[in-house]
């Protein structure tokens, strides 16, 4: 049975222990903190997943193992940041 997860995001690069084949909903802020919410199987096995955050107009790799996740703001729009899926790196 599925069941949603929350997990924080930290500056840069974040590696988070999932269940295997975790499917990423969205990436928003709450309580002022970046959070991904994803749907998860419990039962099966956990393997690292590493996701980067790069804001608008920041320099990022031409890596096309970079999978885009989500976009998220803080302070009312003032910065915005994208959520990559990093499949090559744990």
């Amino acid at each position: 049975m599925a069941t949603i997860y929350k997990y924080q995001l930290e500056p840069g690069r974040t590696a988070l222990s999932m269940p295997k084949d975790a499917q990423v909903l969205t990436v928003q802020m709450q309580n002022g903190e970046a959070c991904l919410w994803a749907k998860v199987d419990p039962t099966k096995p956990h393997e690292v997943r590493v996701f980067e955050v790069y804001g608008t107009g920041h320099t990022m790799p031409d890596d096309p193992r970079l999978i885009y996740v989500a976009t998220f703001q803080m302070e009312g729009g003032a910065l915005v940041w994208h959520v990559f899926d990093c499949k090559h790196a744990a």
